[in-house]
């Protein structure tokens, strides 16, 4: 059954036996869901669930297609077509993107990963396999797979996405490893090799679920529609409770189908929709189709305000010609700005450090860029999004406790209005004439991802909109001078159509009204006597005593019109955006507005006798396979539509005025790209109503403003930080001030002249001391560099300011947050900014030879360019403890796989020294795949060393001196050495497998690391002696550390793409290594240092040490 599932699920041609299996299970699933309260009561209901009952809907059409299409003619035809049809566009070209799944060893995977690729579009199974391909009936000639025929698009045609192959998805560094390691297969063997892994972890993936369902431990809500509105719906869902039920969205485009969030009616609400929020919120690369600053705007209101919640964002399509900008020119700003006004930091930029092996995507880039010409070019980026209050925290905290103490920041309204304009700017910098010319010259041969015009208006509304929840402001005057400048701004003047548009999706969303919206039209027009077409019963809603502000616009698009879209094949005209265009011919008063966000169904409305009667709307549900015409359902300022004589309104549909457009459609559709035009006049195509179909307006608005009241809570602006923003528009500094209550010890002490100290705690928390007994804690909602804070102090008034530079990770080489850990509701540890690594299930790596490209590239790869220069000017970096840090895990790893310098072979045990005494040994069990980080990892037990077990291990201490091999000091500074201190409990909490015991040291001491002393351990006992039964198999004098040691992952630390420029890795072939900024022979890390005049490989601290190391690095020198 296992790999008829295996079929199933990923190969486009299947047996006669896997169609069975597939038709009988449908069967079975169809005969559950016949109504939603059936399927919760099913034996599926306990573990799959669905939001709403459309999806159920949904689900029930593809699986009564996939149990009644008949694939043995010309859909099997089509199918076999299109697979011809990707081969033969494929030509000669590699496709190395399964290179990724490699990890590390991307370099060995090259060729068998463009095989493979190339094989199962050839044969429609996976990687080409051998035994499957037989089995499809006798030598290939199976059947197609109704999993991969019936889908949505609008062709009803063969639809599979170019890029699809099984085995992007699984993890093959391993067998990539077995690959090289001296075995020469053929491409053939390598691939089914390749298939027989991807098996295996599916199988295995397959029982675990099997076993979390039997258990219980599993639900997924299933959903069917728009993610982006599905977010916005659960905010409403979140914050009015069942009543945010109410569809305020529809569930996809070209459907009539509103959000309803009803899959639970009739069972159990009672964690639906999650009230407190979620824990973890994935995104995939969602934000390459429809822009990061759409996606964040979406799903930060829905994370649970913790610590430990987590916003994964991913890319593929590069924003900018270099890694360390593509995240500014993604949100269109620095990101520390953005994050402190959206409350949400990348972990990066706090840590300043990534576990994840960025090297092999430098090095990856490096190889396609010279020898791929693509206009758009790749670079994948994964981004951790998290609360920036880095406050430690060793009590725990709830959600509620959590949401009452969250910090809000204050900001100028002039700043804030002035960087809404500049984000305005950069979101329609399409729109800017001066600029175009040069940039369609730029896109002819390269595009970035941000050419894309993925934004609307309602996009920048959805920012202010989360901004608004964040930051304390006069939003009055915000606003006020906000639109004020973009109504002035003569630099995006084809965006001058879009102004009513962005005043209606401000007021639509909850943010802001404006006058002429936020009363009727008519009131208006007596309030400040402007001129509007007298009342008439002609016009019904429009001719109204008091039409609402906002109307919606519902007209028809005759299905022939559409034949200019439907007519080319799809890789032609791709997906080209449109807008809805409302205009005045006639009169004084003419003008032309764009509305961007509306929506489109296939069907008909219709009319019912009597005007106060509503309309009917009609669905065609074949959609573009239909023959149905298109309903277009748009929203508008009824204002603009009372402007000027009736006669002279139109409504019209166009495609937005891009280059891709203007090339592809202009001959046909005129120069404003118009699809179809209509006039308001014309009551059998054009409707006005109140509201959208199946909605309410009303309703809508009220539940915005609700949730923005709801969200729009925090700290008193008197205690709220100030933001302090620079002339470039970004926020480089904050600035709290405290004020003490008249009459409070903390007020006389100042008024009598005590001494005012700023004491650091940590990033986000400092200590006043006024005098010698009184002090006040004060908490940043973001991390400062309290380090170099000024301090304002007022003793009459009585308030001290401290105002401190905003820190990230780029700025200030602190480099500990990373290291951090936190107290989550349940009173277990969680990690800050490191993510967590199952050792026992992670691939061992059995040998590394010396002339192994992959580990050089790696290690390499782990210093930013920054970090190698500083390297080769050869200064003292004991000021710099990353380098140092970096430069110690190297030696680690490099060691461990036995062709660093300064060994002879492969060592296993490992001593931190800090001047000669050591205070920490590492004994290493193995090294191991990180699959998911695509990098490597130390299963090793640390033994950090006290007074007291010295003396109690001073035999076994000198037989681990004396054993073979022996083990390798690692000389420490001062810096450095208390980084290994504060990292320890980290990486012990990365692999932990146990709870921590009730008596933990870490709850009683409040601290974490318990020291940093020398002589002192930093770590809790709660994993001391928990070693397998061979820990000390291969080397014996291990046995009596056992008791004492804690198990530890240990990883390489590469530099954050985002914030620094990435070390070019070299083609295969050439050197990798960062020089050596540690002496060779006594690894002194101070003073300064000269290389080899050999090999340049290696440094010494003096003459004397390379007399003295001579010996050892004679055989390396010069190769």
């Amino acid at each position: 059954m296992g790999i008829n599932i295996w079929n199933i699920f990923y190969h486009m041609l299947i047996s006669e036996a896997d169609l069975f299996i597939l038709q009988e299970h449908t069967t079975k699933l169809l005969k559950a869901s016949e109504s939603l309260e059936k399927w919760l009561t099913s034996s599926y209901g306990d573990f799959i669930q669905l939001i709403n009952a459309a999806t159920l809907k949904e689900l029930r059409q593809y699986w009564t297609q996939y149990k009644t299409i008949d694939v043995s003619g010309k859909i099997n035809t089509d199918v076999r077509d299109g697979m011809s049809q990707r081969t033969k566009d494929l030509g000669t070209l590699e496709f190395f993107q399964g290179v990724r799944s490699a990890g590390p060893l991307w370099m060995s995977g090259m060729e068998v990963c463009s095989y493979v690729y190339r094989k199962y579009w050839e044969t429609g199974v996976a990687g080409g396999n051998s035994t499957d391909y037989k089995e499809l009936n006798g030598k290939g000639r199976g059947l197609a797979n109704p999993m991969f025929v019936v889908s949505s698009a609008p062709s009803g045609k063969f639809a599979v996405h170019y890029g699809s192959e099984p085995l992007l998805g699984f993890h093959l560094a391993e067998t990539f490893r077995e690959l090289h390691t001296g075995e020469k297969l053929a491409l053939a063997a390598q691939s089914d090799r390749l298939v027989e892994m991807g098996k295996a972890q599916f199988n295995e993936w397959c029982g675990n679920f099997a076993l979390f369902v039997e258990h219980r431990r599993f639900c997924v809500q299933l959903f069917s529609g728009d993610a982006v509105a599905l977010c916005y719906q659960l905010q409403l869902g979140i914050a009015c409770g069942r009543q945010g039920d109410q569809a305020s969205f529809y569930s996809k485009p070209w459907k009539l189908q509103p959000l309803h969030l009803d899959g639970h009616v009739g069972h159990d609400q009672s964690n639906w929709p999650p009230l407190g929020g979620f824990d973890v919120i994935d995104t995939s690369n969602l934000s390459d189709h429809i822009g990061l600053i759409n996606m964040v705007a979406a799903t930060a209101p829905l994370m649970r305000r913790r610590q430990t919640s987590i916003l994964c964002t991913e890319s593929l399509l590069a924003a900018s010609d270099s890694a360390d900008s593509a995240l500014p020119a993604a949100l269109g700003t620095d990101v520390a700005t953005f994050s402190l006004l959206v409350g949400l930091a990348p972990i990066g930029l706090l840590a300043g450090v990534t576990l994840e092996a960025v090297s092999s995507e430098a090095a990856l880039q490096s190889f396609f860029g010279s020898s791929h010409v693509q206009r758009q070019k790749q670079y994948r980026l994964r981004v951790h999004w998290k609360s920036p209050d880095v406050q430690p925290r060793t009590v725990p905290l709830d959600s509620e406790t959590d949401e009452k103490t969250r910090r809000r920041v204050k900001v100028d309204s002039r700043d804030l209005a002035t960087w809404f304009l500049s984000m305005y700017k950069k979101m329609f910098a399409h729109e800017d004439v001066s600029t175009l010319f040069s940039r369609m010259q730029r896109m002819q041969s390269k595009s970035y991802s941000t050419d894309m015009q993925r934004y609307t208006r309602a996009a920048i509304v959805a920012l202010i909109r989360v901004v608004k929840t964040n930051v304390l402001a006069d939003w009055g005057i915000v606003m006020n001078t906000f639109l004020s400048m973009v109504a002035t701004d003569q630099s995006l003047l084809v965006g001058s159509n879009s102004l009513q548009d962005f005043y209606m999706q401000l007021a639509l969303f909850g943010v802001w009204t404006m006058p002429v919206l936020a009363e009727g039209p008519r009131q208006v027009q007596q309030r400040l006597n402007l001129p509007l077409r007298p009342r008439n019963n002609v016009e019904k809603l429009l001719g109204e005593i008091d039409p609402p502000p906002i109307v919606h616009i519902i007209f028809s698009v005759p299905r022939k019109q559409l034949e200019v879209l439907t007519g080319r094949g799809n890789k032609m005209i791709g997906t080209p955006g449109m807008h809805v265009s409302v205009k005045q011919e006639f009169g004084a008063q003419q003008y032309d507005n764009h509305f961007y966000r509306f929506h489109c169904y296939f069907g008909k409305f219709l009319r019912e006798g009597k005007d106060d009667r509503p309309p009917l709307f009609e669905e065609d549900d074949k959609g573009w396979q239909g023959s149905a015409d298109l309903v277009v359902v748009c929203a508008a300022p009824t204002f603009g539509l009372l402007t000027g004589p009736r006669n002279g309104l139109k409504v019209s549909l166009a495609l937005n005025n891009s280059p891709d457009n203007i090339m592809l459609f202009s001959s046909k559709l005129g120069p404003m790209l118009t699809v179809s035009e209509i006039s308001l006049e014309n009551e059998q195509r054009v409707l006005i109503s109140r509201n959208p179909p199946f909605m309410d307006t009303s309703y809508s608005m009220a539940a915005q403003r609700n949730w923005l009241q709801t969200y729009s809570t925090g700290a008193d602006s008197d205690t709220a930080a100030s933001a302090i923003f620079d002339a470039d528009h970004r926020a480089n500094k904050l600035l709290i001030r405290t004020v003490f209550a008249k009459g409070s010890e903390e007020a006389e002490a100042l008024a009598n002249g005590a001494a005012v100290n700023v004491v650091s705690k940590d990033l986000s928390t400092i200590h006043l001391k006024l005098g010698t007994s009184l002090s006040r804690t004060v908490v940043f909602p973001f991390p400062v560099q309290s380090s170099n804070s000024k301090t304002r102090i007022a003793r009459k008034s009585g308030w001290v300011e401290v105002e401190a530079a905003i820190h990230t990770a780029a700025k200030e080489d602190v480099f500990d947050t990373w290291t951090r850990l936190d107290c989550t509701p349940s009173g277990s540890l969680s990690l800050s900014s490191l993510p967590r690594v199952s050792l026992d299930v992670q691939p061992k790596i059995m040998s590394i030879s010396k002339r192994d490209e992959w580990m050089k590239i790696l290690t390499g790869g782990t210093f930013s360019e920054g970090e190698k220069h500083m390297m080769e000017q050869g200064g003292d970096l004991s000021v710099h403890p990353k380098i140092q840090l970096k430069e110690s895990l190297n030696i680690l790893f490099q060691s461990f796989a036995g062709f660093h310098p300064q060994t002879s072979g492969p060592v296993r045990t490992f001593q931190l020294t800090k001047r000669k005494d050591c205070h920490t040994i590492i004994f290493v069990n193995s090294m191991r795949h990180d699959l998911d980080l695509g990098s490597v990892v130390l299963d090793a037990w640390v033994l950090p060393l006290t007074i007291k077990r010295v003396h109690e291990l001073s035999v076994a201490l000198s037989r681990l001196i004396s054993a073979k091999p022996e083990p390798l000091g690692v000389q420490l500074s001062d810096r450095e050495s208390i980084l290994w201190k504060r990292m320890l409990p980290a990486l012990a909490e990365r692999c932990r497998t146990s709870n921590h015991e009730a008596s933990c040291e870490y709850r009683a001491d409040g601290k974490i690391p318990l020291s940093v002393e020398d002589d002192q351990n930093p770590l809790c006992s709660c994993g001391e002696g928990k070693v397998p039964t061979d820990f000390a198999k291969v080397v014996k004098e291990w046995a009596p550390f056992a008791k004492y040691v804690t198990r530890i992952a240990i990883a390489p630390v590469f530099p954050v793409p985002y914030l620094e420029s990435i070390l070019q890795m070299p083609q295969p072939g050439t050197s990798t290594a960062a020089p050596a900024s540690r002496c060779d022979k006594c690894g002194t890390t101070s003073g300064q240092m000269m290389s080899c005049a050999g090999c340049r490989g290696v440094r010494y601290c003096s003459k004397a040490c390379q007399k003295a190391g001579w010996k050892t690095h004679k055989p390396y020198c010069k190769k």
